[in-house]
């Protein structure tokens, strides 16, 4: 069983900054009501958080073929377009 001293030594693998300015900017987006816009931010964070992360190792997989790396960025942010489609689409 864990101590509470063993469960507080941890590290972040995102920093702190940025996750601190995503749950700021989540927090406003939320208060003022603005639920796409809190929708979009997740989106776009949990997007360049991936790349971060695993960047190197999506990489190293492509063997230097910036095709591979391209596609990563394109399908995601096309998968962004449509949901910024989707989320100001109204219908009649």
């Amino acid at each position: 069983m864990a101590s509470l001293y063993d469960m507080g030594v941890t590290k972040l693998a995102i920093p702190a900054w940025q996750i601190a300015l995503y749950v700021g900017l989540v927090s406003f987006f939320m208060v003022s009501r603005k639920t796409k816009y809190c929708l979009l931010t997740t989106y776009l964070s949990a997007l360049y958080w991936g790349y971060y992360l695993f960047g190197r190792e999506l990489l190293s997989a492509a063997r230097g073929s910036a095709a591979l790396e391209t596609a990563y960025i394109s399908f995601g942010l096309g998968l962004v377009a449509l949901c910024l489609m989707a989320l100001f689409y109204e219908e009649p």
